[in-house]
């Protein structure tokens, strides 16, 4: 009797200690360890795409997902363009040589961190990739479009101020006429 009890009492006890959670460890770190170099999107030539690939890139992270094949690489554009080759691949991770190592390694993977935002992790010396495609023509046009506006003259300046001066003294005659 003595003996049931004292099980029960140390079940009990167990049971009351242990915090069952589905959250891994690392799922807190990445959200409170944010990487130290922001998500990018980077260019690459590739002859498919002659205006060359665009990407989404996020350094010091990678995606713990479905992977359709693995390989070694010489860098990050040869993984990107492996990715951009097999129709079911949407996203890479791409980790970088060891010392010991001549080639980096990469992970083609067939779902993206929206897929599943869980499995996305911090990982040293290593980028996922994502939104892999080839540049449009028409972006190009837009970017090479857009030229920086020329800064104001003095004069310009001059009549902006002249302008909010007569707009500010009128509101303010205005105002005080409704007040009265």
């Amino acid at each position: 009797m003595n003996a049931a009890i004292f099980l029960s009492f140390l079940l009990l006890a167990i049971v009351s200690i242990v915090n069952a959670t589905t959250e891994w460890w690392g799922d807190l770190r990445a959200h409170l360890n944010p990487p130290k170099a922001p998500a990018f999107y980077d260019v690459t030539y590739d002859d498919e795409c002659p205006q060359g690939l665009k990407y989404d890139a996020i350094p010091d992270f990678v995606y713990f997902g479905t992977m359709i094949s693995s390989m070694n690489v010489d860098d990050n554009e040869e993984c990107v363009q492996k990715c951009l080759e097999k129709p079911r691949c949407k996203a890479a991770n791409y980790f970088q040589s060891i010392s010991f190592q001549e080639q980096g390694f990469c992970e083609l993977l067939s779902e993206t961190q929206l897929d599943n935002p869980q499995l996305m992790r911090p990982f040293i010396k290593a980028t996922y990739y994502e939104n892999i495609r080839c540049r449009d023509v028409d972006a190009i046009e837009i970017e090479i479009d857009q030229k920086p506006r020329a800064r104001p003259t003095k004069e310009e300046i001059s009549d902006i101020f002249k302008k909010i001066s007569s707009k500010a003294t009128e509101f303010r005659a205005r105002f005080r006429a409704a007040r009265k």
